[in-house]
């Protein structure tokens, strides 16, 4: 929901160095979501809280999400709030919503041992029947 919104990947800078994959799934778990910015349209910061919601049975499924947004469509009010909404959300400085590409998708060295063998590089003899002259 949130990408949707802002148009850009969740902004959780996650440095493999310092925090492993596993633990920024639990911070996940515990609760850590993105920030919802002071400016969004308060029918999807409900939207959003629903998403998020502690119980996963208790999150509109897809199909409801999708019919909400064909409702907002159609709706006067809402469809006012969210223009005035998008305006004040692009007055918000780059460096706010911006990311570091870079912090997330890091390359790392992996190392090999020279005497490391793989048992399924070895060549077998295989034999492949001729089709044609059976």
């Amino acid at each position: 929901m949130w990408e949707i919104l802002y148009g850009k990947p969740v902004p959780f800078e996650q440095d493999s160095m310092l925090q492993s994959k596993i633990q920024f799934q639990i911070q996940v778990c515990g609760g850590l979501r993105p920030p919802i910015h002071e400016n969004t349209a308060m029918c999807y910061i409900d939207l959003m809280k629903k998403c998020r919601h502690t119980d996963p049975e208790k999150r509109p499924t897809a199909k409801e999400v999708y019919e909400i947004f064909v409702e907002w469509q159609n709706n006067e009010t809402i469809l006012s709030d969210s223009l005035e909404s998008d305006k004040k959300l692009q007055n918000i400085k780059n460096e706010d919503m911006q990311m570091n590409i870079d912090s997330l998708y890091k390359s790392s060295f992996i190392s090999f041992n020279n005497n490391y063998t793989n048992q399924d590089s070895k060549l077998y003899k295989l034999e492949i029947p001729n089709i044609n002259n059976e």
